[in-house]
């Protein structure tokens, strides 16, 4: 397998149109054309995860949060910043992402369901912007155009590919004087029967479209052009409920063996009986607000600020800190589980999880 198949196969399963503008999900680092034998997959792109993924030789790292998140501005060895991307970059370890377009996928629910909440349902609604090619074909050239486009990337609608939409038409134009027109004379009136085809795409793959268009149309000058649209898709957090009711130290106990972890409490600290349940793995301070108003009586999430906590306590919302770390891991055990399936047709790929431990700890 190569790099770039990987890179198709996280497109698949979380296309990174979802992602929030202000991310940094995809490929971070290496040649996507590389070869692959055996893929490292932790969290974090640490420094220490790096160093065990080229111990355990493997060609590729597959993590959830971003090895470049911000803009760098030098990549120096010396640098604690860029460090963990020169020493991949100087071992050929590609580093591959999948953040905020996984967090609108899979993390939340995955949290939801490893407290085993039933009635799993979205907390907020998302919007996912795309783009659909609009190219006008003559007719008898439109299988051969939307056949094209699709090899490009366009057309595919969940896991339905090569969609299109085609209408008939007639299409008029003034023949050029120089080069040879595909029909009329130079310097004459023109008129084509031809079909309107429309297939959507992602926005990062709109050059490449255009290109197969350009070289696959029989016009000289083909006509095309891209409108950008948005739909509402399944956003960030998850509610469920419990039945029946949770409280009290077995509350504490329960969320604590099944995220595997040693939880702190904010807001209301004493929720009483818990019904509906919100979860938001990571930093979840920004939904406070949000889960109390879905009608929830307990939100998890992985960590909030001290002004969070402060709204939750003036909101009588409880929240429980599972730690960022351990909200998020059971969504990445999840992917690699989806990535390993994904692979299966490529032929022989060895996974390794990388042994990672939270930065933040309870105990010495």
């Amino acid at each position: 397998m190569l790099v770039r198949d990987f890179v198709d196969i996280i497109e698949s399963l979380a296309p990174l149109d979802l992602a929030e503008p202000w991310d940094n999900s995809g490929l971070q680092v290496g040649d996507p054309e590389a070869r692959v034998k055996r893929v490292a997959l932790a969290l974090d792109a640490s420094l220490d995860t790096i160093k065990k993924a080229v111990a355990a030789k493997a060609q590729l790292l597959i993590t959830h949060h971003p090895l470049i998140f911000k803009p760098i501005k030098r990549l120096l060895s010396s640098d604690p910043l860029t460090k963990p991307a020169f020493l991949a970059l100087a071992n050929d370890l590609a580093v591959l992402s999948a953040h905020t377009n996984w967090d609108m996928v899979d993390v939340a629910k995955r949290l939801a369901q490893v407290m085993e909440l039933i009635e799993i349902r979205p907390l907020a609604t998302g919007v996912r912007s795309f783009l659909k090619l609009v190219v006008f074909v003559p007719q008898g050239y439109e299988a051969k155009i939307r056949a094209a486009a699709a090899a490009a990337g366009a057309g595919t609608i969940g896991k339905y590919e090569a969609c299109f939409f085609k209408a008939p038409g007639q299409g008029g134009f003034k023949v050029p004087l120089d080069g040879k027109p595909f029909i009329g004379a130079p310097g004459q009136d023109e008129t084509a029967e031809e079909f309107r085809l429309e297939m959507v795409l992602p926005a990062q793959i709109r050059d490449q479209v255009a290109k197969a268009v350009k070289a696959a149309h029989p016009y000289q000058e083909p006509a095309f052009e891209f409108y950008g649209l948005t739909t509402t898709v399944d956003g960030f957090g998850a509610m469920g409920r419990w039945q029946p009711a949770r409280s009290g130290q077995e509350l504490h106990d329960f969320l604590n063996d099944k995220i595997k972890t040693q939880g702190r409490w904010a807001g209301k600290t004493q929720p009483g009986k818990v019904v509906k349940v919100a979860t938001l793995p990571g930093s979840g301070g920004d939904f406070i607000q949000m889960a109390k108003k879905a009608g929830a009586d307990l939100l998890v999430t992985g960590e909030i600020n001290h002004h969070q906590a402060l709204l939750a306590q003036d909101l009588e919302m409880p929240v429980f800190l599972a730690g960022h770390f351990e909200s998020e891991y059971p969504s990445l055990l999840h992917l690699a589980h989806l990535i390993k399936q994904a692979s299966l047709p490529y032929g022989q790929v060895e996974f390794v999880m990388i042994d990672e431990r939270p930065p933040i700890r309870h105990k010495l």
